[in-house]
């Protein structure tokens, strides 16, 4: 729903496709890679039709489905637990800048299998919004020096995969709406205070 009518985006962009290159989403500059997207789109779906004609759509999702099915949710709960922490600000307009929306984010460690299969995209996220023009092979390095300089605003997790998605999901229910520092609450847990 968030790509067809962006139901979850910014209030002025409900309903907008992220599939139209016209949307008010994009750049008239990105009109032709948003159409290019949308062929591609449109060719894999095809093939993958085909295929299932071929085939049979069983065998199909056993070898695409299943994986893809695999690899975006740990895409989309990796891309969660980066952007979702109870002790994380959000901000409203009069209050951000570039910088304190970079650094609302957290670099969670989950082992060294998850560093070795996701390249460090987990533990170098941070890096990734300030320094967003970087190869990402020099991410790590970057981290180590961000760590040193951001000291304690420097967001850091490595509890469990499983822990920390429980806990966050569990905590981070609905972002504050007064003021200007804002954080993720529950119905049922007291406000986490601003260090």
């Amino acid at each position: 729903m968030y790509l067809f009518c962006n139901s979850s985006g910014p209030k002025y962009a409900r309903g907008a496709s992220h599939f139209n290159p016209n949307s008010v989403l994009f750049k008239p500059e990105n009109y032709w890679n948003i159409f290019n997207s949308d062929v591609g789109i449109l060719i894999t779906a095809s093939v993958l039709a085909y295929f299932s004609y071929m085939y049979s759509a069983t065998t199909v999702f056993f070898y695409y489905g299943g994986p893809y099915l695999v690899v975006n949710f740990f895409l989309v709960t990796i891309t969660f637990l980066q952007h979702t922490d109870a002790k994380v600000p959000h901000y409203n307009d009069d209050s951000w800048d570039f910088m304190r929306g970079a650094l609302s984010t957290v670099d969670r460690d989950y082992g060294w299998i998850f560093n070795v299969c996701l390249h460090h995209i987990n533990d170098t996220h941070v890096a990734h919004h300030v320094f967003s023009q970087m190869p990402h092979y020099h991410a790590v390095e970057a981290t180590k020096h961000l760590k040193k300089k951001l000291g304690k605003h420097y967001h850091y997790d490595n509890t469990n995969f499983l822990v920390s998605l429980y806990k966050t999901y569990k905590h981070c229910q609905f972002v504050e709406e007064a003021g200007s520092i804002l954080f993720f609450r529950n119905t049922s847990a007291p406000a986490i205070k601003s260090t």
